[in-house]
This record gives structure tokens, sequence and C-alpha cells, in this order.
């Protein structure tokens, strides 16, 4: 029996085979999605690397961007699109769930042990909601009525509301964006392609990093502006991460994961960030109780993934 635990990106395509004899190295596969002009294509290559093309996958399961209600299943920020029985059809699939990438996410990053998280705000930790945000390709949102929760995470659209900036610098930039945008939300600043726009609205004609790596590694040559570009990045996540406590008044913690803030981990100083994250006047000691962890591992979704394979067959988690 094959079974595929599978976390699709807008910009990569996570992949972890079980049965079929494969081994430790096999098991897990990462793929480009610009490389591929559909996610069959993507599950073709792996199968083939494996040497079993043309084989049943017995059991998938599929955690995409956007929603996932419809059918065919459009995907947000690349254009590929699902169809629920072209696909059990093609891969010979008895068993197929499809669900929000970030259900998926969240999932993986409220499991993590604590000895593998950042401490952002030590907050009093409790038994009620918990509410994990990512930054990647997009900005995804989900939450939990709590951590034992039997269901998976319920997947919003939070990462689109609107941005509110907090300063000057926040503010100019908010003004470049929606002259560009029209609608600036957080996602417009809290994503890969969101780093690079703030980077290029600091840098103004100087601007030379032409992508999110490449500000990540000017930022860690001491660049000034991509060093501001970054910090600017990690405040407005606190930032955000405040009006989610406000909102949630998630006492079970607030995660942060996703490949973007994996990535930059070792900018987001606690210090700093409690100080953006509780800049909320009145409400102050209110949002300072709320733990924030960052996830550092950049695979969460696939490790949420493969944890809802793990319940197949059965109820739903």
């Amino acid at each position: 029996m094959t079974s595929l635990a599978a976390d699709i990106g807008g910009t990569y395509s996570r992949l972890a085979w079980s049965g079929s004899g494969t081994t430790a190295d096999e098991n897990k596969q990462s793929f480009n999605n610009s490389e591929f002009d559909s996610l069959e294509a993507v599950i073709d290559r792996g199968l083939n690397m494996l040497g079993i093309s043309g084989k049943p996958i017995d059991r998938m399961v599929l955690a995409v961007p956007g929603p996932v209600h419809d059918d065919p299943i459009r995907l947000t920020n690349i254009d590929w699109q699902l169809r629920r029985e072209s696909l059990k059809t093609r891969f010979q699939t008895a068993q197929l769930k499809i669900v929000n990438d970030f259900q998926a996410a969240a999932l993986g990053a409220i499991n993590e042990p604590l000895e593998r998280l950042k401490i952002l705000n030590a907050g009093v930790p409790g038994e009620g909601p918990v509410v994990v945000a990512g930054a990647g390709t997009g900005l995804g949102m989900a939450w939990l009525p709590a951590r034992d929760h039997e269901r998976l995470p319920q997947a919003t659209e939070g990462g689109h509301l609107d941005f509110a900036p907090n300063n000057a610098t926040q503010l100019a930039v908010y003004r470049r964006l929606a002259e560009r945008y029209g609608h600036v939300s957080y996602e417009r600043i809290l994503s890969g392609d969101g780093l690079l726009d703030g980077y290029r609205c600091l840098a103004g004609s100087n601007a030379h990093a032409s992508s999110p790596a490449e500000v990540s590694a000017a930022a860690n040559q001491g660049d000034r502006v991509a060093v501001e570009a970054v910090q600017q990045f990690i405040d407005v996540f606190a930032a955000y991460a405040g009006n989610l406590a406000l909102a949630f008044d998630p006492t079970g913690g607030i995660y942060l994961c996703g490949g973007l803030t994996a990535h930059l981990a070792d900018w987001f100083d606690p210090t700093a960030f409690t100080r953006a994250f509780t800049a909320k006047g009145r409400m102050a000691e209110v949002v300072r109780r709320i733990p924030v962890y960052l996830v550092t591992r950049r695979d969460a979704g696939l490790a949420g993934a493969s944890r809802i394979l793990q319940n197949l067959p059965g109820a739903e988690i």
C-alpha cells in the first residue's frame, strides 16, 4: 500500500510517502512549483523518483492553498486547478482528503515540542483558544477553540485583514503599496513578495535586491536598508499577532510559522517583538499574557498533513 501526504504551497510542493518500501531518504521530496504545470505532474515526478510510476496511491492527503469546498479547487498564488474525481481516477486512489494548507500548517505547528519553538512572548499559557499565523508565499491564519480540539483547525482568510501602519515609515510604505494595489492587506507586508515590496519602498531608486532571498541575504551582510526591511517585517508581524490576541483571547498561545518566518527566525528578538506585540494602549497588559511561539521548522504543513493521513480511515481529526 502506498500513501501520500503533501503540502502544496505557492512556491514549493513537499511530499511525504509511506509504504512501498520507501527509505527515510526517499520518504520526503520537495519540488519547485515553477517547474511544473500541474499538481498531477508533481506527483508523477515523485512516483517516478521512487520507481513506482503507474502504481496506485491508495491513500492521499493534500493540503492546498485556498478554499477547498468547491470543485474544481482553484489554488491561491499558483495557477493550478484540482478535481477530486480526476485525482482519484488518475492515481487509483481509494481515500482522498483535501484540506486547506493552513489547516495542516496549524496542526503541525501546535504539535511541535516546546524545545523546538522560539519563545517570543512567554505570557501565561492556558487551555483556551490557539491561533496560528504563517508567512510564506502568502499569509495564512487558522484557529482552534482548544489545543485538544478533535477536529481540524478552522482555516480563515485573516491574512487579508486591512494593514494598519503604526509609525511614519510604515505609513509611507502603506501609501506606496496602496498606489500599486489599492487594498493593502497584512499579506502585502507579511509574505515573500511583501518583504521585497517593503524593501523596495524603503530603498527607492537604490534598491538592488530583486527577490525575498536577496533581501534576506543583504540583511545578513549588514545592508542597512535590507536590515530595516526585515525589522519592519517583524514589527508588523508582532502588531498583527497583537491584533489576533485581542480578537481571539488565545490563552493557548499564538504560533507563528511558515517558510519565510522560519527563514528569518534569527532576526526575531523576543524583547523587540514583545514591545511591538503589546503596543495596544490600554489593552497592553491584556495582550502581554498571551504566549507567542515561533515554529522554526519550515515544513510544519507537511507534518500536519502527515498527521491527518495517519488518522485515515476513521473519524476526522
